[in-house]
């Protein structure tokens, strides 16, 4: 076989963090049939520390149909560096030498590949906030949202939206203080950072026409939303317009049953009794 036609990173993959191959790739490789490199395995089996052969060969099965058209297992080995090298010492013929050196460069070249991965997640984890910095952004999530009626899901999508992240659990440390100070601003306004605390304890100038809801703790400015084509009303006041409307409401099915009695229509000992003795909560 052509060592020079073949690729041999094709045949090294990573698994557990370690670059390893298999029998099946290391008798495609040398151009050998399966079933005499199993038996090689086999044979070193018995010529090496137990620990070292459980450390650098992995029995594995391959599920794959005969030629009847039924599934059968075969046993395949995965194979470390080590493990490859000790395996295709003593290969020889055509390209075997070239052979052995490219699997060997393959191995090296992913190892390789594989470290710099590794560098670079431990630099991105490194460079992330913390477990209890993300529980603090999570307290102060539930904050905002007792403090403004926002649902979380919207809180947190404007976060990851602000601040251009994925999860504010991966979020760059950087990140942090601005995200803090998103969550502490008003809705809407997320560029509003700073105290609305200013001299005088006089709120600042809303740079907006229209009517404007501002609720203020302790000359700080907590919430603030522009309210125009709504109509606003105490709670209170609104709860006794209610009762009243249903009061109401009971008054006139009350007249109209007296009105039917002309008709025959109703018991006409109704019309004996006040109407606040049957609707005592009747506001007239």
């Amino acid at each position: 076989m052509n060592a020079v036609a073949i690729d041999f990173e094709q045949f090294v993959q990573i698994n557990h963090s370690e670059p390893v191959t298999t029998s099946e790739f290391v008798a495609k490789a040398f151009g050998k049939e399966h079933k005499n490199i199993l038996r090689k395995i086999e044979e070193i089996f018995t010529q090496v520390p137990d620990s070292f052969g459980e450390r650098n060969f992995t029995l594995l099965e391959k599920e794959r149909k005969n030629n009847l058209g039924f599934f059968v297992k075969n046993k395949i080995y995965e194979l470390t560096k080590d493990g490859f090298i000790l395996l295709v010492m003593g290969f020889t013929g055509k390209n075997a030498m070239s052979i052995k050196i490219a699997y060997i460069n393959a191995f090296n070249t992913i190892a390789e590949k594989l470290r710099q991965i590794q560098a670079q997640q431990h630099v991105s984890i490194s460079h992330l906030i913390s477990k209890e910095q993300a529980d603090t952004i999570q307290r102060a999530v539930e904050e905002r949202s007792q403090r403004t009626g926002e649902p979380y899901q919207k809180i947190y999508a404007g976060l990851h939206t602000y601040l251009n992240i994925d999860s504010y659990r991966a979020m760059p440390v950087e990140h942090y203080t601005a995200a803090l100070k998103y969550l502490e601003s008003i809705p809407n306004a997320p560029d509003m950072f700073k105290s609305a605390v200013v001299e005088n304890n006089v709120l600042r100038t809303i740079n907006a026409d229209g009517r404007w809801l501002v609720i203020v703790e302790n000359n700080r400015v907590t919430y603030a939303e522009n309210i125009n084509g709504y109509s606003c009303i105490k709670a209170d006041v609104f709860k006794k317009l209610l009762i009243q409307t249903k009061q109401q409401a009971e008054y006139l099915v009350e007249l109209a049953k007296r009105m039917r009695v002309i008709h025959g229509e109703c018991d006409s000992s109704r019309l004996d009794r006040p109407i606040e003795e049957l609707h005592p909560k009747i506001i007239i």
